[in-house]
C-alpha cells in the first residue's frame, strides 16, 4: 500500500483533502509592556501563489499597533513566508532589530549558502542576503538557547532548518510554546508527528524534533501557538 493510501484515514479524520491542504500564517505580537515583538512577518503582498497575502499590517492597525512601534521582530527562520513581510517592506519597521539564530543568519548568507540549501530554497539566499546587508547593524544574531528579552526564551528547534528556532514565553505560573515549523500542522503533526514533511531541510532530524517538542509540551504542560495553525476568525499573511 502506498504511502498516499495508508495515510488518507488520517486525513478523513480531520476533513482534510489529501490534494490541497491549506496552511495559514499568523505572525504573532507580544507585548511585553516594555516591548513590542513581533513573531515572524508573513508573506509580503504580490505573491500569486498565496492570494491572501499582504494583511499583516492592516491586521496589525486593527489591532491598534502602528508597525513603527515594533521593538523587535523575531524570525523562527528565514523561508519566504516567514521573512516576506520583513523583506519586501523593512521600511514598515523602521525601529525593528532583527532577532535570528546564528546558525540561521549563516545559513541564508554565508558565501556557500547555495549548498547547504535545498534546491527549491537556494534562489531566495541572494535577496536574503541583499536585505540583511542593508539591515546592518539592527540585526541582532544570538545562540539557540539564549532569551530575545527577559521571559522570551529560544530553543534549538533545527531540522526544518539548519537554525530554526522556537521560543518559548513566561508570564506568571504559565509557558506559552511558540513552535513556528517546527510543528507545522495541529491536525497531521500533532496525530503523526514522526511523518515526515517536504519542505524540512533534514527531515529525519525534523521529525525527530517535532516528538521531542510536542513531548515537552505534553510534560510541562505548556499552551502551544503554532505559525501555521488555523486559528478562528484569522487569515492574517
Amino acid at each position: 500500500m502506498s504511502m498516499h493510501m495508508r495515510g488518507r484515514p488520517t486525513f478523513d479524520a480531520h476533513y482534510i483533502a489529501m490534494d490541497v491542504f491549506r496552511l495559514q500564517a499568523n505572525p504573532l505580537l507580544i507585548d511585553t509592556g516594555e516591548k513590542r515583538i513581533l513573531v515572524d512577518t508573513g508573506v509580503g503582498p504580490g505573491k500569486g501563489w498565496a492570494r491572501y497575502a499582504g494583511r499583516l499590517t492592516k491586521s496589525l492597525e486593527e489591532a491598534g499597533i502602528v508597525p513603527e512601534t515594533i521593538d523587535t521582530i523575531v524570525l523562527t527562520h528565514c523561508h519566504g513566508d516567514h521573512v516576506g513581510g520583513m523583506a519586501s517592506q523593512t521600511e514598515l519597521f523602521p525601529k525593528a532589530e532583527v532577532v535570528l539564530s546564528d546558525v540561521e543568519l549563516d545559513l541564508w548568507t554565508g558565501a556557500d549558502a547555495a549548498s547547504k540549501l535545498p534546491e527549491w530554497a537556494a534562489p531566495d539566499a541572494p535577496n536574503l542576503r541583499k536585505v540583511f546587508a542593508a539591515l546592518g547593524d539592527r540585526v541582532r544574531p544570538i545562540k539557540a538557547g539564549t532569551d530575545v528579552v527577559t521571559g522570551i526564551t529560544t530553543l534549538d528547534t533545527s531540522g526544518h532548518t539548519q537554525g530554526h528556532i522556537s521560543l518559548l514565553v513566561g508570564s506568571g505560573d504559565e509557558q506559552l510554546l511558540i513552535t513556528g515549523d517546527a510543528v507545522p500542522s495541529i491536525h497531521i503533526a500533532f496525530d503523526r508527528p514522526e511523518w515526515q514533511i517536504i519542505w524540512d531541510h533534514d527531515r529525519d532530524k525534523g521529525a525527530k524534533t517535532r516528538r521531542a517538542l510536542l513531548d515537552r509540551a505534553v510534560s510541562d504542560r505548556l499552551l502551544v501557538s503554532g505559525y501555521h495553525y488555523p486559528i478562528l476568525g484569522s487569515d492574517v499573511w
